[in-house]
């Protein structure tokens, strides 16, 4: 289990997302091409655990998940971001199987262009997840 999985449920959870985007169209990692417009993709940018001098059962971790919308033009790419930001940012404690602690805020936002390949308008925004998780 990881942070992209922690956002992944946050987003799947909440009803206004999903009526943008249904949940089979939330990918981790490259959705397929030819995938109908719009969708969302999650990826792990980067990854740290703490390292403490005596270790228990569970690590913290902290790492931060970016979230890319692909949409057929830029008014729907930013209504699909703004829903993204409001069902994962501020979250805490969700319910997360495997995880405990999490905690999900926003992070960066990236850059906005044409995607070729998709065919579609992409966007993105970066979110740190802080967790626990079983060694």
């Amino acid at each position: 289990m990881d942070g992209v999985v922690a956002v992944r449920t946050v987003l799947k959870a909440d009803g206004a997302l999903i009526a943008l985007v249904p949940s089979a169209r939330i990918f981790n990692g490259p959705a397929p091409l030819g995938t109908t417009l719009p969708f969302i993709m999650l990826e792990s940018v980067s990854k740290n655990d703490r390292n403490i001098s005596a270790p228990g059962p569970k690590r913290f971790v902290r790492q931060r998940v970016q979230v890319t919308v692909v949409a057929s033009g830029d008014v729907q790419r930013q209504a699909v971001l703004r829903a993204v930001r409001h069902a994962a940012a501020d979250q805490i404690n969700p319910t997360v199987t495997g995880l405990a602690s999490v905690t999900i805020h926003t992070d960066g936002a990236g850059p906005d262009f044409f995607d070729d390949d998709y065919s579609g308008w992409r966007g993105s925004q970066d979110f740190m997840t802080k967790y626990s998780e079983t060694r």
